[in-house]
């Protein structure tokens, strides 16, 4: 056996997290092979002030202030 990680960012001004974290479980079960084991948790939580949204924006997504009007 193996295990891997993936890391999910997800920005949002507001968010239902259980309802994120049991979207991502079912998304799994359902598209995974039936061997598999998967565990899905929500981790922390980061207040971006705007200026920090635009670093993380440009910085992970490409998309610069520019870009983005």
């Amino acid at each position: 056996m193996q295990k891997f990680t993936f890391s999910v960012d997800i920005v949002a001004t507001d968010l239902d997290r259980d309802s994120v974290v049991d979207t991502l479980r079912s998304c799994l079960s359902e598209n995974l092979p039936g061997d598999v084991h998967a565990n899905v948790k929500a981790g922390e939580v980061k207040a971006f002030s705007e200026q920090g949204y635009k670093v993380w924006r440009a910085r992970v997504t490409g998309v610069t202030a520019e870009q983005a009007g």
